[in-house]
């Protein structure tokens, strides 16, 4: 299959194109399928779907069984629904700057990071009038973006103050998932459980829980909760020479 997303083609010729075979991705879904049953699975479609066309990758997923999509920039999310995608899209990579307007508009899910993000975004959808569908991000060792595990109850606290947000999900992300050594997976997981103690402490419900990507999938079956987040598996790469071959 072939995309392209400029209106001129005679001018943005080039000599290098991608074949992409849909029997290869399908057989490669239906691995993940098998492995992590009825889990709700995320499909990772971020930098133009690894090379693969954002919008015609991300629609055969779909109709393979994919049930969500996840990409890494809003503008990603936003190309997803001008192309008339309506499942449910999380844009992983937060709030850049004013974007929040752009989220509620397209109806995108958005990273709350931070406390702070998590309020922008709660008066944001205050004045739109509209309910924000939010996922908290918890660090419990990437070290990127997210509200370290020891201080995620300052971030559940602010969304249970919330006003406008839907707390759809908490999530983490793995940092040597794809190594064969699964001393810093497990206790990632560890923090990653222990801080989620907290809804069931005050005797609320759970949002869905994820924080398998493909490296965790192939070596890691215990963290496979409620919802899991392949990417480069999908597409026939293993994370690194040392994950576990399947």
């Amino acid at each position: 299959m072939i995309e392209n997303v400029f209106e001129d083609t005679a001018i943005t010729l080039r000599p290098t194109i991608v074949e992409v075979n849909l029997s290869a991705l399908r057989h490669n879904v239906d691995g993940i399928k098998k492995a992590v049953g009825d889990t709700t699975i995320m499909g990772i479609v971020k930098a133009n779907a690894y090379g693969h066309g954002l919008i015609r990758t991300s629609r055969e997923l779909l109709n393979m069984g994919v049930n969500q999509l996840g990409v890494a920039f809003l503008e990603e999310g936003i190309a997803l629904r001008k192309a008339g995608i309506t499942a449910p899209i999380l844009v992983l990579g937060g709030i850049i700057g004013n974007q929040i307007t752009h989220f509620l508009e397209y109806d995108l899910m958005i990273t709350a990071s931070s406390v702070f993000k998590l309020r922008q975004i709660d008066q944001t959808a205050a004045v739109m009038g509209k309910r924000a569908q939010v996922h908290l991000k918890i660090d419990t060792g990437m070290e990127r973006i997210g509200v370290h595990y020891y201080n995620a109850h300052t971030l559940f606290e602010a969304a249970i103050a919330s006003s406008h947000c839907d707390i759809i999900g908490v999530f983490s992300h793995f940092a040597a998932s794809h190594h064969s050594d699964p001393t810093f997976t497990n206790l990632q997981l560890e923090r990653f459980l222990e801080a989620l103690e907290f809804f069931p402490r005050r005797s609320l419900p759970t949002p869905v829980r994820h924080i398998a990507n493909s490296g965790a999938i192939l070596q890691h079956p215990d963290t496979i909760l409620d919802m899991v987040r392949p990417g480069i598996m999908m597409y026939g790469v293993y994370p690194s020479q040392e994950t576990k071959k399947s």
